[in-house]
Protein backbone atom coordinates (compact mmCIF):
# COMPACT_ATOMS: atom_id res chain seq x y z
CA UNK A 1 0.00 0.00 0.00
CA UNK A 2 2.97 2.37 0.94
CA UNK A 3 4.51 1.76 -2.46
CA UNK A 4 1.56 2.61 -4.43
CA UNK A 5 0.76 5.76 -2.73
CA UNK A 6 4.61 6.35 -2.98
CA UNK A 7 4.60 5.95 -6.87
CA UNK A 8 0.97 7.53 -7.14
CA UNK A 9 2.90 10.73 -5.59
CA UNK A 10 6.09 10.63 -7.39
CA UNK A 11 3.78 10.55 -10.95
CA UNK A 12 1.57 13.61 -9.46
CA UNK A 13 4.85 15.44 -8.87
CA UNK A 14 6.61 14.58 -11.65
CA UNK A 15 3.59 15.49 -13.76
CA UNK A 16 3.38 19.08 -11.93
CA UNK A 17 7.09 19.22 -12.75
CA UNK A 18 6.61 18.20 -16.34
CA UNK A 19 3.70 21.12 -16.15
CA UNK A 20 6.00 23.63 -14.83
CA UNK A 21 9.14 22.97 -17.12
CA UNK A 22 7.16 23.27 -20.44
CA UNK A 23 5.57 25.95 -19.13
CA UNK A 24 9.05 27.59 -18.63
CA UNK A 25 10.09 26.34 -22.14
CA UNK A 26 7.14 28.32 -23.60
CA UNK A 27 8.16 31.32 -21.95
CA UNK A 28 11.39 31.07 -22.96
CA UNK A 29 10.56 31.77 -26.75
CA UNK A 30 11.71 35.06 -27.22
CA UNK A 31 9.63 37.32 -29.64
CA UNK A 32 10.22 38.29 -33.37
CA UNK A 33 11.06 41.68 -32.00
CA UNK A 34 13.47 40.37 -29.27
CA UNK A 35 14.87 38.32 -31.79
CA UNK A 36 15.95 40.88 -34.19
CA UNK A 37 17.39 42.63 -31.54
CA UNK A 38 19.70 40.17 -30.75
CA UNK A 39 20.89 39.82 -34.57
CA UNK A 40 21.34 43.43 -34.93
CA UNK A 41 22.91 43.68 -31.32
CA UNK A 42 25.37 40.99 -32.98
CA UNK A 43 26.18 42.14 -36.51
CA UNK A 44 27.23 45.27 -34.97
CA UNK A 45 24.59 47.40 -33.19
CA UNK A 46 21.63 50.24 -34.74
CA UNK A 47 24.08 52.92 -34.12
CA UNK A 48 27.06 51.36 -36.51
CA UNK A 49 25.16 50.47 -39.59
CA UNK A 50 22.97 53.78 -39.44
CA UNK A 51 26.80 55.41 -39.99
CA UNK A 52 26.95 53.37 -43.05
CA UNK A 53 25.36 54.64 -46.39
CA UNK A 54 26.88 52.80 -48.76
CA UNK A 55 29.05 49.42 -49.37
CA UNK A 56 31.17 47.45 -51.98
CA UNK A 57 31.69 43.38 -51.88
CA UNK A 58 33.93 41.77 -54.04
CA UNK A 59 34.30 38.15 -54.19
CA UNK A 60 33.10 34.74 -56.24
CA UNK A 61 29.99 33.01 -57.35
CA UNK A 62 30.08 29.50 -58.20
CA UNK A 63 27.67 27.41 -59.82
CA UNK A 64 29.35 23.63 -59.13
CA UNK A 65 26.48 21.87 -61.29
CA UNK A 66 27.96 23.89 -64.62
CA UNK A 67 31.12 24.24 -63.75
CA UNK A 68 31.18 28.27 -63.89
CA UNK A 69 32.74 30.15 -61.63
CA UNK A 70 32.17 34.30 -61.65
CA UNK A 71 34.56 36.93 -60.26
CA UNK A 72 31.94 39.20 -58.60
CA UNK A 73 31.47 43.06 -57.79
CA UNK A 74 28.44 44.36 -55.81
CA UNK A 75 27.88 48.03 -54.66
CA UNK A 76 25.09 49.29 -52.75
CA UNK A 77 24.09 52.67 -51.62
CA UNK A 78 21.44 53.85 -48.99
CA UNK A 79 18.51 53.80 -49.00
CA UNK A 80 17.51 51.78 -51.90
CA UNK A 81 20.35 51.52 -55.02
CA UNK A 82 22.32 48.38 -55.62
CA UNK A 83 24.37 47.24 -58.54
CA UNK A 84 26.08 43.64 -59.52
CA UNK A 85 28.71 43.13 -62.22
CA UNK A 86 29.39 39.12 -62.69
CA UNK A 87 32.21 39.02 -64.88
CA UNK A 88 31.81 35.25 -66.81
CA UNK A 89 35.21 34.74 -68.14
CA UNK A 90 34.80 34.64 -71.90
CA UNK A 91 31.26 34.68 -71.69
CA UNK A 92 31.66 38.50 -71.06
CA UNK A 93 29.62 40.07 -67.92
CA UNK A 94 26.44 39.82 -66.18
CA UNK A 95 25.20 42.92 -64.71
CA UNK A 96 21.79 43.72 -62.89
CA UNK A 97 20.41 46.07 -60.79
CA UNK A 98 18.37 48.88 -59.64
CA UNK A 99 18.67 52.98 -59.52
CA UNK A 100 15.58 52.90 -57.04
CA UNK A 101 13.31 53.89 -59.86
CA UNK A 102 14.51 50.92 -62.71
CA UNK A 103 15.29 47.79 -62.53
CA UNK A 104 17.88 45.88 -64.86
CA UNK A 105 19.39 43.04 -66.35
CA UNK A 106 21.91 42.86 -68.44
CA UNK A 107 23.72 39.23 -70.00
CA UNK A 108 25.79 38.47 -73.33
CA UNK A 109 22.69 35.23 -73.83
CA UNK A 110 19.85 37.47 -73.69
CA UNK A 111 20.91 40.99 -74.31
CA UNK A 112 19.68 44.36 -72.26
CA UNK A 113 16.20 44.39 -70.28
CA UNK A 114 14.14 46.36 -67.99
CA UNK A 115 12.70 44.20 -65.35
CA UNK A 116 9.53 44.64 -64.56
CA UNK A 117 6.15 43.65 -62.65
CA UNK A 118 6.82 40.86 -59.92
CA UNK A 119 10.68 40.20 -60.66
CA UNK A 120 10.90 44.12 -60.46
CA UNK A 121 9.46 44.35 -56.93
CA UNK A 122 11.39 41.27 -55.89
CA UNK A 123 14.63 43.16 -56.64
CA UNK A 124 13.41 46.50 -54.90
CA UNK A 125 13.03 44.81 -52.15
CA UNK A 126 16.32 43.01 -52.03
CA UNK A 127 17.65 46.60 -52.42
CA UNK A 128 16.31 48.14 -49.28
CA UNK A 129 19.91 49.41 -48.08
CA UNK A 130 18.81 48.52 -44.24
CA UNK A 131 17.25 45.43 -44.42
CA UNK A 132 19.43 43.71 -42.27
CA UNK A 133 17.54 45.34 -39.49
CA UNK A 134 13.90 44.15 -40.35
CA UNK A 135 12.41 47.20 -39.59
CA UNK A 136 8.60 46.50 -38.91
CA UNK A 137 7.96 49.30 -40.92
CA UNK A 138 8.62 47.27 -43.77
CA UNK A 139 6.62 44.20 -43.02
CA UNK A 140 2.34 43.61 -42.49
CA UNK A 141 3.96 40.78 -39.73
CA UNK A 142 7.26 39.42 -38.41
CA UNK A 143 6.43 36.15 -36.40
CA UNK A 144 8.15 33.52 -34.42
CA UNK A 145 7.15 30.37 -35.62
CA UNK A 146 9.63 28.26 -32.71
CA UNK A 147 12.97 26.66 -32.25
CA UNK A 148 13.72 24.71 -35.07
CA UNK A 149 17.21 23.00 -36.22
CA UNK A 150 18.70 24.73 -39.73
CA UNK A 151 21.78 24.33 -41.25
CA UNK A 152 23.00 21.90 -38.03
CA UNK A 153 22.31 24.91 -35.56
CA UNK A 154 19.36 25.58 -33.12
CA UNK A 155 17.71 28.79 -34.43
CA UNK A 156 14.51 30.81 -34.17
CA UNK A 157 12.39 30.38 -37.78
CA UNK A 158 10.40 33.86 -38.07
CA UNK A 159 7.95 34.22 -40.73
CA UNK A 160 8.28 37.58 -42.83
CA UNK A 161 5.26 39.02 -44.83
CA UNK A 162 6.18 42.23 -46.77
CA UNK A 163 4.60 44.82 -47.11
CA UNK A 164 2.79 46.10 -50.91
CA UNK A 165 3.89 42.94 -52.34
CA UNK A 166 2.71 40.27 -49.22
CA UNK A 167 5.72 38.39 -50.13
CA UNK A 168 6.81 35.58 -47.40
CA UNK A 169 10.46 35.03 -46.35
CA UNK A 170 11.87 32.39 -43.51
CA UNK A 171 14.47 33.67 -41.88
CA UNK A 172 16.12 31.52 -39.31
CA UNK A 173 18.88 33.15 -36.32
CA UNK A 174 20.90 31.32 -34.31
CA UNK A 175 19.52 30.90 -30.63
CA UNK A 176 22.86 31.21 -29.71
CA UNK A 177 24.61 33.85 -31.37
CA UNK A 178 21.88 35.84 -32.70
CA UNK A 179 23.08 35.60 -36.29
CA UNK A 180 21.07 34.81 -39.28
CA UNK A 181 22.04 31.65 -40.28
CA UNK A 182 20.11 30.97 -43.18
CA UNK A 183 16.61 31.58 -45.09
CA UNK A 184 13.63 29.88 -47.14
CA UNK A 185 11.61 31.78 -49.56
CA UNK A 186 10.32 32.30 -53.30
CA UNK A 187 11.80 33.90 -55.91
CA UNK A 188 10.86 35.57 -59.20
CA UNK A 189 12.78 34.88 -62.10
CA UNK A 190 12.40 34.61 -66.27
CA UNK A 191 11.50 30.79 -66.02
CA UNK A 192 8.76 31.67 -63.29
CA UNK A 193 8.79 30.89 -59.16
CA UNK A 194 11.38 29.24 -57.78
CA UNK A 195 11.79 28.02 -54.41
CA UNK A 196 15.46 28.86 -52.77
CA UNK A 197 16.99 27.68 -49.30
CA UNK A 198 20.25 29.18 -48.33
CA UNK A 199 22.88 28.71 -45.66
CA UNK A 200 24.85 31.96 -44.56
CA UNK A 201 28.22 31.31 -42.48
CA UNK A 202 31.51 33.06 -42.14
CA UNK A 203 30.73 36.07 -40.69
CA UNK A 204 33.48 38.73 -40.36
CA UNK A 205 33.70 41.58 -39.06
CA UNK A 206 34.36 44.87 -41.74
CA UNK A 207 33.78 48.80 -40.68
CA UNK A 208 32.80 47.49 -37.44
CA UNK A 209 29.66 45.40 -38.97
CA UNK A 210 29.73 41.57 -39.26
CA UNK A 211 29.09 40.79 -42.53
CA UNK A 212 28.53 36.49 -43.61
CA UNK A 213 31.07 35.87 -46.14
CA UNK A 214 29.68 32.82 -47.71
CA UNK A 215 26.31 31.92 -48.90
CA UNK A 216 25.08 28.62 -50.36
CA UNK A 217 22.07 28.78 -52.27
CA UNK A 218 19.73 25.46 -53.71
CA UNK A 219 17.98 26.11 -55.95
CA UNK A 220 15.87 23.00 -57.08
CA UNK A 221 18.62 20.56 -58.37
CA UNK A 222 21.37 23.44 -58.84
CA UNK A 223 23.36 24.87 -56.17
CA UNK A 224 24.89 28.42 -56.19
CA UNK A 225 27.75 28.97 -53.69
CA UNK A 226 28.96 33.16 -53.20
CA UNK A 227 32.24 33.78 -51.42
CA UNK A 228 32.75 37.28 -50.03
CA UNK A 229 36.32 38.42 -50.44
CA UNK A 230 36.25 41.78 -49.04
CA UNK A 231 33.72 44.48 -47.94
CA UNK A 232 34.47 48.04 -48.08
CA UNK A 233 32.20 50.33 -46.23
CA UNK A 234 31.14 53.68 -46.79
CA UNK A 235 33.22 53.39 -50.11
CA UNK A 236 33.12 55.85 -53.22
CA UNK A 237 30.57 53.79 -55.45
CA UNK A 238 27.64 55.11 -57.46
CA UNK A 239 24.88 52.94 -58.73
CA UNK A 240 24.13 54.34 -62.56
CA UNK A 241 21.98 53.02 -65.16
CA UNK A 242 24.06 50.68 -67.57
CA UNK A 243 24.09 52.14 -71.14
CA UNK A 244 22.58 49.53 -72.68
CA UNK A 245 19.32 50.02 -70.81
CA UNK A 246 19.39 53.79 -71.03
CA UNK A 247 17.81 53.47 -74.45
CA UNK A 248 14.50 51.05 -73.34
CA UNK A 249 13.80 53.38 -70.24
CA UNK A 250 10.83 55.15 -71.60
CA UNK A 251 10.89 59.12 -70.64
Amino acid sequence: MFALKTVRTAFTVSAALLLSAQALVAQAAPTAAEVIAKHVAAIGGKDAIAKMTSYKQIGTMELPGAGLTAEMELAAVAPNKVSTKMVLGGMGEVLTGTDGQNAWSVNPMQGPRLVEGKEKDQMMEQADFYSMLYDADRYTSITNEGSVDFAGEKTWKLKFVRKGTGSESWIYFSAASGLEVGREATITSEMGSIQTSTVVSDYKTFGGIKFATKAQTTMGPQTMIMTIKDVQTNAAVEVSVPAAIVPLIKK
